[in-house]
C-alpha cells in the first residue's frame, strides 16, 4: 500500500474544556515513536521541500527562518552557475544519512526516490582504476577519465538485519506530551503529564494518523509549542502558539552580523570549529537602521550558505544548543532522545547516536564548512555482477 494511503491509530487524552491534547500514548506498537524521532534525521532542505507543498488544511506556507529563501534561490539559479549539472539537484533533493532506516518506517513522509549509484560509463575505467569513482546523481564527470558517471550500479546491503522496529525497542511503550517530550509510559509519568487530577475533564480519543497528519506534525514541531494540539485536524490554524522562527527571534539577532556570531560562539566552544577560513564580503548597509540590505560575496561564502540545506535537524539542534533559538518543541524531542537510556529503549547505541548527532549524507561535506560535521561512510565497489559494479557495503 502506498505510504500516502496508510493510516495508524493514535490514542490521545484531551482536556475537554480547554480543547487541547494533554498527551498521546504510543503502546508497544513502536510505529509512532520511530516516525517522530525520524524528524531529527531530516536535512533542513528536505524539511523545506516537504513543507513548501500546500498544507492539507490551510494555504499557509510555514516559514523556517530564511531557509525558505535559500532553497528558492537554489531553485531559481540557472544550471550554468553550478560546478556540475547535478549540483542543483543535489541541493534541492538533499539526502538523509538515515535513509535506509527511514524507509522501514510505516509512514515515511520523505518521498524522495531510493538512492541510485552511478559509475563511469567506461567499464574499463571502473575495472582498471585503483579507485572507482561514483555518484548518487546522474550527470557528474568521472575524476579518472572525465567521462560521465551514468552507469547504474546494483546495490546489495550486507548489513541488513532482522531487528524489529527502526530506532526504538518495540517492547517499550511511551507517552508523548503536547510539547513533544517522549517519556516511558509508567503510572507516575501519566499522573505527572496529565496536569490535572479531575478526570471528569479528560477524554480519550483514538485518532487516525496518515501521511498528511505526519507532515502537519513535522511542521508544528518546528513552528508550535503545542504540536499535538496544533496538528489535530480540527485545530484552528491561527493558533497563537504557532509562529514563524523569524517572528520569535529578535530583529537585532538576525540583522546585526557581529552580534549573531558572538551569540552563536557563546553556545559553541572554539574546539568545535574544525577549520576557519576568513571569508570577506561586501555589504550594503542602511545607516539609519544599521541594517544589512544585501551582501556581495565570492563563491566560498555562497558554498557555505548552501551547505545549510543538507544539515540534519538533529545536528543543527546539537550545534546551536538548547535555548539559543526560541523554545521549540523539536528541541524537546531531541532532549528526550538524550534522556532515554540505550539499554532497554533503543535497538542499539548507534541508533541513539544517529538521532542525536545525525551525519551528513555521503558526499555532502562542504570544503567551506566551519562546523564539526561527520559525513556518512562511502560504499565500496568490490566485485562485478552482470557487467555492473556491485556495492557490498560501506567502509
Amino acid at each position: 500500500m502506498a505510504a500516502s494511503k496508510i493510516q495508524i491509530p493514535l490514542k490521545v487524552v484531551i482536556h475537554k474544556q480547554e480543547e487541547r491534547v494533554l498527551y498521546a500514548e504510543a503502546n508497544s506498537d513502536f510505529v509512532h515513536i520511530d516516525i517522530l524521532f525520524s524528524f531529527l534525521t531530516m536535512p533542513m532542505g528536505t524539511i523545506v521541500r516537504l513543507l513548501s507543498r500546500p498544507a492539507s488544511n490551510s494555504s499557509q506556507q510555514p516559514t523556517i527562518g530564511s531557509l525558505n529563501n535559500l532553497y528558492k534561490s537554489v531553485a531559481n539559479l540557472e544550471a550554468k552557475y553550478f560546478a556540475q549539472g547535478a549540483c542543483k539537484d543535489i541541493l534541492l533533493n538533499t539526502r538523509n544519512s538515515a535513509e535506509d532506516e527511514c524507509r522501514k518506517l510505516k509512514i515515511n513522509v520523505n518521498d524522495i526516490s531510493p538512492i541510485e549509484y552511478y559509475t563511469c560509463e567506461d567499464m574499463d575505467c571502473t575495472e582498471k582504476s585503483y579507485t572507482a569513482f561514483f555518484s548518487m546523481y546522474d550527470g557528474v564527470k568521472c575524476k579518472n577519465c572525465s567521462k560521465m558517471l551514468n552507469r547504474c550500479a546494483n546495490i546489495h546491503n550486507i548489513f541488513e538485519n532482522d531487528v524489529q522496529g527502526v530506532f526504538v525497542n518495540p517492547a517499550e511503550s511511551f507517552l508523548i506530551t503536547n510539547d513533544l517530550h517522549v517519556i516511558p509510559n509508567v503510572t507516575a509519568s501519566i499522573l505527572e503529564t496529565s496536569e490535572s487530577t479531575d478526570i471528569e475533564v479528560l477524554e480519550e480519543k483514538t485518532l487516525q494518523i496518515g501521511w498528511s497528519e505526519i507532515l502537519d506534525l513535522l511542521k508544528y514541531s518546528i513552528l508550535s509549542r503545542t504540536p499535538l494540539t496544533s496538528s489535530r485536524r480540527e485545530s484552528i490554524i491561527t493558533d497563537k502558539s504557532v509562529q514563524s522562527l523569524s517572528s520569535l527571534m529578535s530583529t537585532e539577532e538576525i540583522i546585526i552580523t557581529d552580534k549573531l556570531v558572538q551569540s552563536l560562539n557563546s553556545h559553541m566552544s572554539t574546539e568545535e570549529i574544525i577549520s576557519f577560513k576568513k571569508m570577506e564580503v561586501k555589504v550594503l548597509v542602511q545607516k539609519s537602521k544599521n541594517k544589512i540590505i544585501l551582501v556581495h560575496s565570492s563563491e566560498d561564502f555562497i558554498e557555505f550558505l548552501f551547505s545549510f540545506l543538507p544539515l540534519p535537524l538533529g545536528r543543527v539542534i546539537g550545534l546551536v544548543g538548547k535555548g539559543y533559538a526560541p523554545a521549540l518543541s523539536v528541541e524537546n524531542l531531541h532532549q528526550s532522545v538524550s534522556n532515554l537510556r540505550v539499554d532497554g529503549y533503543f535497538n542499539w547505541k548507534e541508533m541513539k547516536d544517529m538521532l542525536l548527532s545525525p551525519k551528513l549524507s555521503m558526499l555532502y561535506q562542504c570544503p567551506e564548512q566551519l562546523f564539526p560535521l561527520e559525513e556518512d561512510r562511502i560504499p565500496k565497489f568490490c566485485q562485478m555482477k552482470a557487467g555492473l559494479p556491485r556495492i557490498l557495503g560501506q567502509v
